[in-house]
């Protein structure tokens, strides 16, 4: 909320005539977007005095998402958390190749760690293998030569 109260004051002051702001809820399992404005709608129209969206979505296919993933895999996207002494944890959405299942796991090794923190790889795309650790988690691991595109 503050991010809101502190962008409605500067538009306010005339700091700006627009304001858009993003924020993620949850463990970044929740998307919220406001957009303020100083100035009525281009088209004339009232602003709508309630949300104009349905309570639920229901016109969305939901995708499979394995809990146990196993097998070959691509890269959708990732991220890597790091510390003051470098990285800690990559986490990886992927796509199974055998029946386009989604899946979400963390690094399998420090070679495929070090490799998704690399500027110079394009790294949603590359391949490798998806498994379940004995902790039960989802590891990934790139594949040397059949990990680069």
């Amino acid at each position: 909320m503050h991010a809101i109260t502190e962008m409605t004051r500067q538009l306010r002051k005339g700091n700006g005539q627009t304001g858009l702001i993003l924020a993620n809820g949850g463990v970044v399992t929740y998307q919220y977007a406001v957009c303020l404005s100083t100035k009525p709608r281009r088209d004339g129209q009232p602003y709508p005095d309630r949300n104009p969206l349905p309570e639920y979505v229901t016109d969305v296919q939901v995708p499979v998402i394995e809990e146990k993933a196993d097998g070959v895999a691509t890269i959708e996207t990732c991220t890597v958390e790091c510390d003051k002494k470098g990285p800690l944890r990559a986490y990886v959405v992927g796509r199974l190749k055998a029946n386009g299942h989604r899946f979400i796991a963390n690094h399998d090794d420090e070679r495929t760690l070090k490799e998704l923190c690399s500027t110079e790889i394009e790294q949603i795309g590359r391949q490798g293998t998806v498994r379940v650790g004995s902790d039960g988690r989802n590891l990934f691991s790139l594949d040397g030569e059949r990990a680069r595109l």
